[in-house]
């Protein structure tokens, strides 16, 4: 498997990393929110890879 491909776990930890971000600011967790939260994080995100996966997640819960 490529080093650099974005698997399911990638973005069940993309997901779970925007969702702890709201708790930890005391902030409703709702899907509007979820998704809010990893196109900021995608945003800010250097590394190529971890911007494809917070993308890919947050196009994932539009579904």
């Amino acid at each position: 498997m490529d080093k650099n491909a974005i698997g399911y776990n990638d973005l069940c930890e993309a997901v779970g990393k925007a969702t702890l971000n709201l708790v930890s600011y005391k902030q409703e967790v709702m899907k509007e929110y979820i998704i809010s939260m990893l196109e900021s994080f995608a945003q800010i995100e250097y590394d190529e890879k971890r911007r494809a996966t917070y993308i890919m997640a947050a196009e994932a819960m539009k579904e």
